[in-house]
């Protein structure tokens, strides 16, 4: 019997250390390809290749100001393009 006043012990289904922690999201691949489209008419396009080197897309830059720091990256061709990541002067909108 409990004493009044006292709490009441919680049942085990309230206690969160036992949860199982959620899964992560699922990372998903930047495309530029126009397969995942649909129709004109509407229809879906049936899919009968996988994804293409040269259709890849790259995550955005996000440049912020501070001390210059620029990473190359290797673009179609073996040419290089430079991703500024932080960059102390430019132009702004």
């Amino acid at each position: 019997i409990l004493a009044q006043g006292s709490p009441r012990p919680r049942p085990l289904s309230f206690c969160t250390s036992l949860a199982p922690e959620p899964k992560p999201a699922a990372a998903m691949g930047i495309s530029r390809d126009s397969r995942h489209k649909h129709r004109a008419t509407g229809g879906r396009r049936n899919l009968h290749q996988k994804k293409r080197k040269f259709e890849m897309g790259r995550p955005v830059a996000l440049c912020k100001l501070g001390a210059k720091r620029v990473r190359p990256v290797r673009c179609r061709g073996g040419n290089m393009k430079y991703r500024g990541l932080r960059i102390d002067a430019g132009n702004f909108a």
